[in-house]
């Protein structure tokens, strides 16, 4: 009798995780089953990209990817502040015109921010690389996303 009490007991602790075990494995799956990425694999996906696209050599591909990275870091930051207001005006529900003003003035100063700085690492990138190499990223960077969301699917 004691062991069908521990055998039911038993039973119903597994019946009850259920619904925890098929929530972690769609956490980890990511969307329709698919896998999702964490963001480093999703970094060395698009340098992999990059690097095919551009036809970087070792060396060249050393010197490059941490520059581009670190520009991609800066320009994370310099959307930091959009990103913020955006989350407050969403948790905001009496949103008023100022408020979407002062948004769009952000994100205006934020595109003026991202153009300095891709002037800056253009020029960064001409000390390094040929002029074709640096079309040929600034190509590649466009195309990545497309192509990675239709491979996706």
């Amino acid at each position: 009798m004691r062991k069908l009490k521990y055998l039911v007991c038993l039973g119903a602790l597994l019946i009850l995780s259920l619904p925890s075990f098929a929530q972690n494995r769609e956490r980890n799956n990511g969307r329709n089953g698919r896998d999702s990425l964490t963001r480093e694999e999703l970094m060395s996906k698009r340098n992999t990209y990059l690097s095919e696209k551009m036809v970087l050599t070792a060396a060249e591909a050393a010197v490059f990817f941490p520059l581009e990275n670190e520009l991609l870091r800066k320009k994370f930051e310099i959307s930091g502040d959009c990103r913020r207001l955006e989350r407050e005006m969403r948790s905001n529900n009496k949103r008023t015109d100022d408020d979407f003003k002062k948004l769009l003035k952000c994100r205006e100063e934020e595109k003026d921010k991202r153009d300095k700085l891709d002037k800056e690492y253009l020029e960064k990138f001409k000390k390094i690389m040929p002029a074709e190499k640096i079309l040929k990223y600034q190509n590649a960077e466009k195309s990545f996303f497309d192509d990675f969301v239709r491979d996706r699917r």
